[in-house]
């Protein structure tokens, strides 16, 4: 495997964690300060109050739920090692001067020096890559681009 390619599944699994990790220490936070309303409050601020935390704690049970199914994908990705003969979903690939991994999308990470967008086959980026080839070109928002690695 290619070592950026490597670096990148590294650098976006540990965000990812980190990520599940501050969002479970506010689900506690949120669940704690729930029961404590319980103990002192009546009346329709109660309620209102409680509604807010509720709603704020199922956002991010829903946020912790994506980010297992995203580390779980990346994970899945992460033991394909051939090198691929075209783009499809696990390739890093070096369009321009910009550098993208498809696999889920989460937005860019840093390694090194070289940013590198992770985003998903779905999208309307990845869609276009979706089977070119090293050397093909994509037109992308009125954008001729050069594939000029693949990973």
């Amino acid at each position: 495997m290619n070592e950026l390619k490597a670096k990148v599944y590294q650098t976006a699994i540990t965000q990812l964690k980190e990520k599940e990790a501050l969002l479970s220490t506010e689900r506690k936070n949120i669940i704690e300060s729930i029961l404590e309303d319980e103990k002192s409050s009546a009346g329709d601020k109660y309620e209102t109050g409680r509604e807010t935390m509720t709603q704020d704690l199922n956002t991010i049970e829903g946020q912790i739920k994506q980010g297992k199914n995203d580390l779980e994908e990346l994970y899945r990705l992460h033991t394909i090692k051939e090198m691929p003969a075209s783009v499809q979903e696990g390739a890093l690939v070096k369009l321009g001067a910009d550098w993208f991994l498809v696999a889920v999308s989460i937005g860019a990470v840093k390694v090194e020096d070289t940013k590198v967008f992770l985003l998903s086959k779905n999208s309307p980026l990845g869609e276009l890559l979706i089977g070119k080839k090293k050397n093909d070109q994509v037109n992308f928002r009125g954008k001729t681009i050069l594939i000029e690695e693949l990973f």
